[in-house]
C-alpha cells in the first residue's frame, strides 16, 4: 500500500519536495515542447533572435538574444522551448529561498508552498514553456530583490554589484523593470537604510544596471524614442475611462492566476498594511503594489494582458500563502485553496492533453487548437503561391503583427509586410507596403471577416483555394490565400492609436 502524499512530502522535507515538483513539471513541459507550432508571441521573438540588433519595437532584447544563442544548433520548436523551461526550472527554488528570506521565522513549508503556487499557476505554466520578456524578468527579479536583501543585511560590494546585475539584466528583458528599481530605492529609504547611500555599493550598482541597459537607450535614441513612446502609449491612449475595462482586466488575471493566488494574493497585500513594520511585508508590498496600480490604472484605458502583472503576482506567493497559512483552520479558506487547486491541476492536465495530442477526438480541439495550428503548412503554401508570381519583389501580406510573426518565422526568410496603418517591428524588418505591390495577402479564417476590407487596398486580389488544417476529425482552421496587385496605402492613422 503505497504512503499518502502528504507522508511522501514530510518524508522528503520542503526543500527536495520543490525539487521534485519542479522536475516534474520540466518533465511535462519537455514532453509538449516540441508537439506545437509556435505561438504569436514565440514566433515573434525567434525573429528577434533571428534579427539580431541592440533593442526592438516592442520590448528589450534580451529575450532575442537568448533564442540566438539557440538558432545556430536549431531551429525546432523543441530547442526554442529549452530557454522558458530552463529558466523556469530555476524560478520555482528561488522563489523557495526567497519566500524563506523574507519570512525566516515562518512555517518550515512557506517556501515549498509558494513554489507550488508558482508552478500551478496556468499563467505561470505558460510563460514557462513559451518564451516572453516575463520568463526572464521572474527569475532575474527575484534574484535582484535577495541580493538587494544580502547587500544590506552585510553590507558587501559583491552583493550590490550582484544586485546591480540582476536589475539591469531584468531592465534587458522588459520596461516593467523600472518599477524594480523603484522599489529598491522605496524599501531602502522605509527600512531607514540611507547612510548605505553614502558608500560605493549602490552607486556601483546603478553603474552596473546603467551599463547594462545601454543598448536599450542607445537603440531609441537612433529610432527616434519609438519604443519608449510605444509602451508609455499603453493604458494612455485618447479613450474614455471606464471601470468595465478595469473588471475584465481583474477576471482575466483571476483565470489567469487562479483563485487561491489573485484572491489570497489581494486579501493578504491590503491586511499587510496592518504588518506594515515587518520586513518581508513590506518588501513585498512596495514591489507588488507598483504594479498592480500602474497597470489596474491603465486598464481603465486600455485592458490589461494578464502576463503583464506577472512580477506582482510572483513576489506576492509568499504573502499570499503565508496568509493561507495562518487562516488555515477557516472552513472558507481551505475551500478556496483546494478549490483552487483542483482548477489549476484540471486547467493544466486539460493543455498539456490537446498539446500531446491535438488530433484526440471529443477534445475541444477547435477552440484551441485553431488558434496555433497550420501555420508551417500556411507559410509553404504561400511561399509556393508566390513562386507561382514569378516576381522578385512580391511580398507576402497579413493583416497585423501577430499574424506576421508565425507566417514570417516559418516564411523566413521571405518578407512579410503587414498592411495595417499601425507602426510595428515588422516595419523595421520588412518595411511597409510600397505603391503598387504585389505579393500574396495570407488571412486563417478567424481572422478573414475583421479583416475583410484589407482586399480593397489592392487594385484586384485573386482567391486561390483555401487551406483546410485538421485536428481531432475536424477542420480547426482554414488558412485563405489571395494573389494580390496594385497596393495602394490607406489613411494614415497616428502612431500607436
Amino acid at each position: 500500500m503505497t504512503r499518502p502524499l502528504a507522508a511522501r512530502l514530510a518524508a522528503l522535507g520542503p526543500w527536495r519536495s520543490a525539487l521534485a515538483l519542479t522536475a516534474l513539471v520540466a518533465v511535462a513541459h519537455l514532453l509538449v515542447a516540441a508537439r506545437t507550432p509556435l505561438t504569436a508571441d514565440e514566433a515573434h521573438y525567434a525573429l528577434y533572435g533571428l534579427y539580431l540588433d541592440w533593442s526592438y519595437f516592442d520590448h528589450p532584447p534580451l529575450v532575442g538574444w537568448l533564442q540566438a544563442l539557440v538558432l545556430p544548433w536549431s531551429q525546432a520548436e523543441f530547442a526554442l522551448r529549452l530557454w522558458p523551461i530552463a529558466l523556469s526550472f530555476a524560478t520555482a527554488p528561488v522563489l523557495f529561498h526567497f519566500a524563506r528570506r523574507l519570512f525566516p521565522e515562518g512555517h518550515p513549508w512557506l517556501g515549498f508552498w509558494s513554489a507550488a503556487l508558482f508552478l500551478t499557476g496556468p499563467l505561470f505554466q505558460a510563460i514557462g514553456l513559451a518564451l516572453v520578456p516575463e520568463t526572464p524578468l521572474l527569475l532575474l527579479a527575484l534574484l535582484a530583490l535577495l541580493n538587494l536583501l544580502n547587500a544590506l543585511d552585510r553590507g558587501r560590494r559583491r552583493d550590490w554589484l550582484l544586485f546591480g546585475l540582476c536589475l539591469g539584466l531584468a531592465g534587458l528583458a522588459k520596461y516593467t523593470a523600472v518599477t524594480l528599481a523603484l522599489s529598491a530605492l522605496a524599501f531602502v529609504v522605509t527600512q531607514r537604510r540611507l547612510e548605505v547611500l553614502r558608500t560605493a555599493g549602490p552607486w556601483l550598482a546603478v553603474l552596473v544596471a546603467g551599463l547594462l541597459i545601454a543598448p536599450v537607450l542607445y537603440w531609441n535614441v537612433t529610432h527616434d524614442w519609438l519604443s519608449f513612446r510605444y509602451q508609455l502609449g499603453h493604458g494612455f491612449r485618447p479613450k474614455d475611462w471606464e471601470w468595465s475595462r478595469v473588471a475584465l482586466s481583474q477576471i482575466g488575471q483571476f483565470i489567469a492566476y487562479g483563485p487561491a493566488l489573485f484572491i489570497a494574493g489581494l486579501v493578504a497585500l491590503v491586511a499587510g498594511f496592518r504588518e506594515w513594520r515587518v520586513r518581508g511585508v513590506q518588501l513585498v508590498l512596495l514591489t507588488a503594489l507598483p504594479v498592480l496600480l500602474l497597470f489596474a490604472f491603465g486598464s481603465g484605458r486600455e485592458e490589461t494582458l494578464p502576463h503583464w502583472t506577472a512580477l506582482a503576482w510572483l513576489v506576492s506567493a509568499p504573502l499570499a500563502v503565508r496568509w493561507l497559512m495562518t487562516y488555515w483552520t477557516q472552513r472558507s479558506v481551505r475551500a478556496l485553496a483546494w478549490g483552487s487547486s483542483l482548477y489549476s491541476v484540471a486547467l493544466i492536465l486539460l493543455a498539456h492533453i490537446l498539446l500531446l495530442w491535438p488530433s484526440l477526438p471529443g477534445t475541444p480541439s477547435r477552440a484551441v487548437q485553431g488558434a496555433i495550428q497550420g501555420w508551417p503548412e500556411a507559410a509553404a503554401r504561400a511561399r509556393a503561391l508566390r513562386d507561382e508570381m514569378r516576381d522578385p519583389a512580391a511580398a507576402l501580406f497579413v493583416p497585423n503583427w501577430s499574424l506576421a510573426s508565425r507566417l514570417a518565422w516559418y516564411a523566413r526568410p521571405l518578407p512579410v509586410q503587414v498592411t495595417d496603418t499601425r507602426v510595428d517591428q515588422f516595419d523595421l524588418w520588412f518595411g511597409s507596403p510600397a505603391p503598387g505591390a504585389s505579393g500574396v495577402l495570407v488571412m486563417p479564417g478567424f481572422a478573414l471577416k475583421r479583416n475583410a476590407s484589407v482586399l480593397r487596398r489592392f487594385e484586384n486580389c485573386n482567391e486561390q483555394a483555401p487551406l483546410p488544417i485538421v485536428a481531432g476529425g475536424q477542420a480547426v482552421v482554414t488558412f485563405h490565400f489571395y494573389l494580390c496587385r496594385g497596393y495602394h496605402a490607406p489613411d494614415i492613422a497616428p502612431p500607436f492609436s
